[in-house]
């Protein structure tokens, strides 16, 4: 038995159809969605349509991300504190595609699941951790080994991380697909796992799949979300250009920046000015490309 597992999807339908149609090539007919699937890129309805389709004719095991919560809170809030600009227009985006269906499946989803049937070896998932979809479980750290140390099966399937990895630790694994959506690799390639059923238990597969890049890039200007987002819209396209993430650095740098000119700082209400600036001084342009770096001469 071969079970495929897609993490942090965030809206890139692109890279999301080709590892399905990877995935149809090997046969393989169940699956595990451990959240994230929408915001930051803008293929919302594209990629909800293709996870509804998944769940209608495959097997499927589907949990809430950390990004369905913020829509679910958001809304529960009266929609209040979202705003267009760079630092939380492309949620609001993102939360304007979404329809009722959408917000009915999240819901209804867990943030955690557990396979484990008797006479089988089991497996466990979730986005973030078994009791919190935000929690990071980055490899040899100690809140992983703590939270594999609670595992009742021998197998953790996680995401949020956006990092692809395997971690062992006293013979129970984290295993990690990495970003379908947002990769962090030298290839840009789409990452997920697939994990095979053999005599002494699981095995994990880490796959990277090519995917039509150039798609999804088109999509950032024809969709509307480079003017709810301008500077975060350029920081994704950056991160599927380069397989580079530097959303943290450059938020960190236009919260600084801000505050150094106006004595203040709160997120959301981050000027644009100072997004731009915190983009240049990353050598990152507008539609997410690097900026030539100036030569030193020695």
């Amino acid at each position: 038995m071969d079970i495929a597992v897609f993490g942090d999807i965030h809206g890139n339908h692109s890279a999301l159809q080709a590892c399905i149609d990877y995935c149809m090539g090997k046969g393989i007919t169940n699956y595990i969605l451990l959240g994230d699937y929408i915001s930051d890129c803008p293929g919302v309805r594209k990629t909800m349509d293709l996870i509804y389709v998944l769940r209608q004719y495959f097997t499927c095991y589907t949990v809430r991300g950390n990004r369905e919560e913020s829509m679910l809170n958001y809304r529960k809030s009266g929609e209040n504190g979202w705003m267009k600009g760079s630092g939380s227009g492309a949620l609001l985006y993102t939360y304007e595609q979404l329809t009722e269906k959408d917000f009915k499946l999240f819901e209804e989803l867990p943030i955690y699941g557990i396979w484990n049937p008797k006479g089988s070896a089991g497996f466990e998932y979730c986005h973030g951790s078994p009791t919190n979809a935000s929690e990071l479980l980055f490899g040899n750290k100690r809140n992983t080994k703590r939270t594999l140390n609670k595992i009742k099966t021998n197998m953790l399937l996680h995401a949020h991380t956006h990092v692809q990895e395997c971690f062992l630790y006293r013979e129970k694994r984290a295993v990690n697909p990495g970003a379908m959506g947002l990769p962090r690799n030298k290839n840009c390639y789409a990452e997920f796992a697939i994990i095979h059923s053999g005599k002494t238990g699981w095995e994990e597969e880490l796959v990277q799949v090519k995917y039509d890049r150039h798609e999804i890039l088109k999509e950032f200007q024809s969709s509307g979300l480079v003017e709810y987002a301008p500077a975060w819209a350029a920081i994704t396209m950056h991160t599927i250009r380069t397989g580079v993430d530097l959303s943290e650095s450059i938020l960190l740098q236009a919260m600084k920046l801000c505050e150094e000119d106006r004595g203040m700082v709160r997120w959301p209400a981050i000027p644009e000015q100072y997004w731009a600036e915190a983009l240049k001084e990353n050598y990152v342009d507008l539609s997410g490309k690097d900026i030539p770096r100036p030569k030193h001469n020695n």
